[in-house]
């Protein structure tokens, strides 16, 4: 492995620390140890990699997720402020203002157009899961990250990890495919929207140059299966977001990603209505 190898696999296992613990203090000092680098040396890898600081990186992360929160729910800007790790509302305010242009409370009425979205859920049609999973096991992938709209992001990152399957030969027989939407469009900026691709690690396989690792917690789920194109997607999203889950009285748990597993992804060109993709909703368990 070259050094410039080294570096990316060094800062996407970091990435994956900071995604996991973004509710949590952390320091440059704690994330450079992670990497086995300097804080000095570390800083600038990451800077030079990522094109952010370490610092506007978790804290851009923390602000965007509180977006959400304003967008979404009626959680008091108070309790947001203290889930992003502000001290004071006054702060969380500040801060939020430079970064997304309006204070929370404007952010939120800009949003809340209820008789437009009453309207809008009313006419969704309602959409059911295939069943309740409340053991998924974890599971371990390798990935490969691109930035940038949703619309381009997954074939490059497909592009890649496909490249990845060729050059070191693995057995397709028992593949499985995953794809990670780490972020809202409609709350981050698109040059900064994550997606991931990824295949279940074969035992016994080694990631390699931009393909990192990662482990993808189970726990509770909701599945649901959409068939069909893949532009599809974002009304099956709609439909169970705004529909099914005020509905179902389960409680989403935003600590872990929603991803999709896609299945007959060779039809992708040829015959689109044959794919087929598994939706995995995380939700929170019971308190017992």
């Amino acid at each position: 492995m070259n050094q410039a190898e080294e570096y990316v696999k060094r800062i996407l296992k970091v990435l994956i620390y900071i995604e996991e613990h973004v509710d949590e203090e952390m320091t440059l000092g704690e994330l450079a140890k992670l990497a086995c680098y300097s804080p000095y040396h570390f800083h600038r890898i990451f800077q030079a990699i990522i094109g952010e600081t370490v610092y506007r990186y978790v804290k851009r992360l923390k602000l965007e997720k509180a977006a959400g929160k304003l967008r979404y729910t009626s959680q008091p800007v108070t309790e947001i402020a203290l889930d992003a790790s502000y001290d004071t509302p006054s702060a969380f305010t500040k801060a939020f203002k430079q970064f997304m242009g309006k204070s929370p409370k404007s952010y939120r009425l800009l949003y809340a157009a209820v008789d437009v979205m009453t309207k809008k859920i009313k006419e969704l049609p309602m959409i059911h899961p295939d069943k309740i999973e409340n053991n998924l096991p974890d599971l371990n992938l390798f990935f490969v990250r691109r930035y940038g709209n949703y619309t381009k992001s997954p074939w490059e990152a497909w592009q890649s990890i496909m490249g990845f399957i060729n050059e070191t030969q693995l057995d397709r027989s028992k593949m499985r495919y995953f794809g990670i939407s780490h972020d809202d469009p409609q709350v981050t900026s698109e040059d900064k929207l994550r997606y991931d691709a990824a295949i279940l690690a074969p035992h016994g396989a080694k990631e390699k140059g931009e393909v990192g690792r990662q482990m993808l917690k189970g726990g509770k789920y909701a599945i649901f299966t959409h068939h069909g194109a893949y532009d599809g997607l974002e009304d099956a999203f709609n439909r169970i977001f705004l529909k099914w889950l005020p509905d179902s009285r389960e409680n989403f748990d935003e600590r872990r990603p929603v991803f999709c597993e896609y299945f007959h992804m060779e039809c992708i060109k040829t015959n689109p209505e044959k794919l087929v993709t598994k939706l995995y909703i995380p939700l929170m368990k019971e308190d017992i």
